[in-house]
């Protein structure tokens, strides 16, 4: 199997049809589990910026089947991340606020039973390792990301298939920032746009908003993943309904009651499933996914969000730069970190939308 091998399956969103699709694309994209040993530890990486229920968070069922699927093998399994500053803010004394374990929940993508790990609650100093390679060149300082990254033989990364108001898209690259230490994520907010926004949700704890001048916001958010380039192992998607504008979250802004910016939510038909143990080609596709839903995005969606974030070029680039062309991509690409894919599988697959995604790739 090529690394670059992008497997894809159509779905219905009923149990059976999502259990056995899943269970097909990460055996395909793992060539059968076959670097998996007995007793190996493996982190599942969500996407749990918020206790939003799917799809602002990651599919359930993408965590349940693959936590069962490792355990029949006889790993042992962790689920892991820390939520958005809005919801768990940390600094050096503590746990401001909040508990990703808490999202997990009420988001409805795990139960009490099972493995989770909310990385803030490990501790600032003990609970944290630092990272810094010749591959981070837009971190001058590197970055600090929870102890789990050195303590685990695999990672698997379940982003959720979305656009995002800073970022313009948050996929498999933006889903590693869960994997920082607050202090770091603060350290690449700062370069964003509307980082008015961060630092207000910060507010309450010694946590600092320096911009660096670098420009960097894209790249910084990249280069996480050179953390976890030897361990990560595949990139899943379950993607049977997807926010077209805004995200992460199901709204952009909420005061009080009042929501401004909710995301437009689409029901993909059919679902896909997809994975790539090319971090890059995975991403390309996402991309190229997100791409084909916005051209049918209704009129009012498409002009609220144009008008809440014109200001943000991130955004703008989805719609107008080819996969190949956007920073998440080249700039992936350039610390090699994967390559564009060279190959789609497809299983279940109308033929008019195997097209359509091909182009944007260009296969």
């Amino acid at each position: 199997m090529d690394d670059r091998t992008v497997f894809v399956e159509g779905v219905s969103s009923d149990s059976d049809s999502l259990y056995k699709s899943i269970e097909e694309v990460l055996l395909k994209s793992t060539n059968n589990l076959d670097w998996l040993c007995k007793d190996d530890l493996v982190l599942l990486k969500p996407a749990l910026n918020s206790p939003d229920p799917y799809p602002s968070t990651t599919h359930p069922m993408a965590v349940q089947v693959v936590r069962e699927i490792l355990s029949e093998k006889g790993a042992e399994v962790v689920v892991g991340d820390q939520s958005g500053l809005k919801d768990v803010l940390q600094d050096q004394s503590g746990v401001v606020h909040g508990k990703t374990h808490d999202n997990y929940i009420k988001s409805g993508m795990g139960t009490s039973e099972g493995r989770f790990i909310g990385f803030e609650s490990e501790g600032w100093d003990e609970g944290y390792i630092h990272h810094q390679s010749k591959y981070t060149r837009s971190w001058p300082k590197g970055f600090n990301i929870t102890k789990w990254i050195e303590e685990v033989d695999h990672i698997i990364n379940l982003p959720r298939l979305s656009t995002h108001s800073q970022a313009g898209v948050t996929l498999g690259f933006k889903n590693m920032v869960g994997i920082l230490r607050d202090d770091s994520r603060m350290d690449f907010h700062a370069n964003g746009p509307f980082n008015n926004f961060i630092k207000t949700e910060a507010h309450g704890s010694k946590l600092h908003s320096i911009d660096d001048g670098s420009h960097s916001f894209i790249e910084k958010i990249v280069e996480i993943h050179d953390a976890i380039r030897e361990k990560l192992r595949t990139t899943l998607f379950v993607a049977t309904k997807a926010q077209t504008t805004f995200g992460p979250n199901t709204n952009a802004l909420k005061i009080g009651k009042l929501e401004i910016g909710t995301a437009h939510v689409v029901k993909l038909k059919p679902g896909l499933i997809f994975a790539s143990n090319d971090p890059v080609s995975a991403e390309s596709f996402a991309l190229a996914v997100l791409k084909d839903l916005r051209k049918s995005l209704p009129s009012l969606p498409k002009f609220s969000s144009q008008i809440l974030l014109f200001s943000n070029s991130n955004v703008k680039q989805l719609d107008e730069t080819p996969i190949n062309d956007m920073t998440f991509i080249y700039h992936a690409i350039k610390i090699g970190l994967g390559e564009m894919p060279n190959q789609i599988v497809y299983k279940n697959v109308p033929d008019n939308l195997k097209e359509r995604l091909n182009n944007y790739i260009q296969l």
